[in-house]
This record gives structure tokens, C-alpha cells and sequence, in this order.
């Protein structure tokens, strides 16, 4: 979610990469600059509008007047925000980007893997930021609409951004979020129906499974025993 100084970074870094891959050398006028750049609030209003079915569903929302309702919504807004609990809900992270960037195997996520595997950080930050958006809105106790602005959330969008890298810095000798990012990028794939990505790849995912299949059955050998 970048502010206008941001934006006008991006779209002149974006225009010299697309100069030199083409040779073609258009000129940037201030009207062709503002119609690239309001992509950006579009991309915010249709994750918001993915995701706000999502969030309510998944997290347990419910639309009525009563008070026993209310209550339910407004604590149950307080204990997700509490430490940013809503950021470990993985299931609704995959599924909201499945949904917004691979919907099929021609979505350009797909087809530009480049910008998109694996996940980048800047993009995982942008939806932790709209699924607080949408809680936000159940503040009250019913849900409200808040608009997913850059105005409203830029800010809310660097603060996430700097805890996942962070985060990461605090983790690169494993590489948690990298491998998590990975992981992110190939369900996504596998979810798009887009073709294999390598044998190569194929072979260390099966080799993922079987190491993870392993651990967890050590572990429940060692619980039952601790039962006993």
C-alpha cells in the first residue's frame, strides 16, 4: 500500500524496466501516469471486497441486533487484534490469495512467477492489512464499512511490513518466513490448476511431506506415552 511518493518510485522504475525489455520508448504523460497509478486503489477495494465474506465466516461474525451478539463480535475483534492473532490464521491467508491473485492458471501471477515466487513480504503485508480492515469494521459490535484506503492504512500496511522483516531478520538463520512465503507461492500454484513447477520442485515437496509425516508421528508416540 505505497503513498504517492511510493507510487511515482514504482511507476518510473516499472516504465525503464518495460523500456528495456521492449526498446519501445513512449512517453509518460501526467494522465497516462494517474491511470497506471489508480490500479493500486482498485487492487485495495477488490481484496477488501474478497475478503469481507471471508472474515466473517472464518473468524466467527455474526449479523444481528442482539446484544449477545454484539458483545460476542466486539470481544471477538479485541482478542484478534490482541498481539495481531488474526496474522496466524493461515487458512484464510491462503485462501484469500488464491482467490485475489490465483484464481486460475491464466491469472499473471501465474504467468509472471518472477514477481510472485516466492510470495513477497510487500504483498502478504497488503493482505494482513485488509483482513484488519475488515475487522476493524466489526468494532461496534456490527459490521460497519470502512474504506480500504491508503489515507486510512498506510501506515497500519508499513508497520506489518517492517514486523515481517523483522520477523525474517530475526529468523534467517532457518528462514521461517521464507520457507512459509514458498510454501504460500506453491499451494497457490497447485490451487491455479497451472501445470507442474519442476520435477525438482515435485521431489523436495514429497520429500517436505515425508519428513513432516515422520516428526508428527514422532510426536504422537510421544505423547501417548507421557498418557501413560
Amino acid at each position: 500500500m505505497p503513498d504517492h511518493a511510493q507510487e511515482t518510485m514504482l511507476l518510473a522504475a516499472s516504465w525503464a524496466k518495460a523500456y528495456q525489455l521492449t526498446g519501445v520508448n513512449l512517453s509518460c504523460s501526467p494522465d497516462l501516469s494517474k491511470l497506471i497509478t489508480s490500479h493500486g486503489s482498485q487492487v485495495h477495494g477488490k481484496l477488501k471486497t474478497k475478503l469481507f465474506p471471508l472474515v466473517e465466516v472464518m473468524f466467527g461474525f455474526h449479523s444481528s441486533q442482539s446484544k449477545s451478539a454484539i458483545k460476542k463480535n466486539q470481544s471477538l475483534v479485541e482478542a484478534l487484534k490482541e498481539g495481531m492473532n488474526f496474522a496466524f490464521k493461515v487458512p484464510l491467508i491462503q485462501k484469500i490469495i488464491n482467490t485475489m491473485w490465483f484464481a486460475n492458471k491464466h491469472d499473471k501471477d501465474i504467468m509472471f512467477p518472477e514477481h510472485f515466487k516466492p510470495f513477497p513480504y510487500p504483498t502478504l503485508a497488503l493482505v494482513l492489512t485488509a483482513i484488519k480492515c475488515c475487522i476493524d469494521e466489526w468494532a461496534t459490535g456490527k459490521q460497519g464499512d470502512i474504506s480500504f484506503t491508503t489515507q486510512e492504512y498506510h501506515l497500519v500496511y508499513e508497520a506489518y511490513l517492517k514486523c515481517l522483516q523483522d520477523f525474517d531478520n530475526a529468523t534467517k538463520d532457518v528462514g521461517v518466513l521464507q520457507v512459509i512465503c514458498a510454501r504460500i507461492y506453491k499451494a497457490s500454484h497447485i490451487h491455479s490448476s497451472a501445470s507442474a513447477l519442476t520435477t525438482e520442485s515435485q521431489c523436495k515437496l514429497s520429500a517436505w511431506i515425508v519428513a513432516t509425516t515422520i516428526q508428527e508421528h514422532h510426536k504422537g508416540s510421544m505423547t501417548e506415552d507421557e498418557s501413560n
